[in-house]
């Protein structure tokens, strides 16, 4: 399994943890990186994007909170939150990093955490902040839109997808004894 995959698959459930047991996200990560081994690569890049993810946070819900309509976003289940909350940081973030890619990456995570109905919802919701970042709408933020990459700190470069391979399983513990999102198969927010 590629770094990235592996990395957004621990920071979901890193997010996760971290939102059910109330846990900051930097704490969360740590242990889940520690608790799965993870290689320096895969640490790297999911200690990055979870800074960044815990930076802009209230910024990305608000993001999130106009492109879902005609939905309360206290609706939107927790696992699929948190798939949301990652993918929309990178596509603003992350520039290097193709937005198809981004999106394919969420749909393969909310197909294996989160319930059946979830992948078109998480593919919907990306698809039209993908728009908007790509069109440069200041609700997108920085980065992407602006040609700036906050993770690596310079311009925009020539990404490819990400490397192929399906998750790992997860363990089933988190910080702190919090569940972490388990393969899909449960209900719309809850894990499996």
């Amino acid at each position: 399994m590629g770094k990235r995959r592996k990395g957004r698959e621990v920071l979901l459930q890193s997010l996760y943890a971290a939102e059910v047991g109330g846990f900051p996200l930097a704490s969360a990560l740590a242990d889940q990186l520690r608790r799965r081994e993870a290689r320096d690569e895969t640490s790297e890049f999911a200690e990055r994007l979870g800074v960044l993810i815990a930076e802009r946070l209230p910024e990305t819900d608000r993001w999130l909170a106009g492109l879902i309509e005609h939905w309360d976003p206290e609706r939107v289940g927790q696992v699929e939150r948190a798939i949301l909350r990652l993918a929309l940081t990178e596509l603003r973030c992350c520039p290097e990093v193709p937005y198809r890619v981004v999106i394919n990456e969420a749909c393969e995570l909310a197909r294996r955490y989160a319930a059946e109905d979830a992948v078109a919802f998480v593919n919907g919701v990306l698809d039209r902040a993908a728009s908007q970042v790509l069109a440069g709408d200041g609700a997108a933020g920085g980065g992407a839109a602006t040609g700036g990459n906050a993770m690596t700190g310079g311009s925009a470069a020539a990404g490819g997808p990400a490397p192929a391979g399906g998750p790992a399983p997860a363990d089933g513990s988190a910080t702190g004894g919090a569940p972490v999102p388990g393969p899909a198969g449960g209900g719309q927010g809850e894990p499996a």
